[in-house]
């Protein structure tokens, strides 16, 4: 009976540690034409890209691999799957980013 227990917690801590390696990040690349803001903070023109983790409170943009901004955020559900990844904005400000073949979109403040 004590090597069943044993074998137990093995696998249990082995599940337990790769639980982050399940976790995906969901990334989006975004070229800025003209400056747009993200909750607050304004991208000047270029290449960013977005990134956040399934389930993540919080949009990372970044710019050549340095963190730009840190922005809260919450998941919305979509009707239906999105068809690609899209990021969508409102008088130059960024709103929301839905991923491609998911039904969960980020929506940002």
């Amino acid at each position: 009976m004590r090597i069943g227990a044993k074998h137990f917690l093995a696998g249990l801590a082995v599940l337990v540690l790769g639980l982050p390696v399940w976790a995906r990040t969901e990334s989006s690349e975004l070229d800025v034409d003209h400056s747009v803001t993200i909750a607050g903070k304004q991208l000047a023109p270029g290449d960013y890209e977005l990134k956040v983790e399934d389930n993540g409170t919080q949009v990372t943009v970044t710019k050549y691999g340095d963190v730009v901004v840190q922005v809260p955020c919450h998941w919305i559900q979509l009707p239906n799957k999105a068809d690609s990844t899209e990021v969508k904005s409102s008088d130059n400000q960024i709103t929301e980013i839905d991923f491609k073949g998911k039904t969960e979109a980020v929506q940002l403040p």
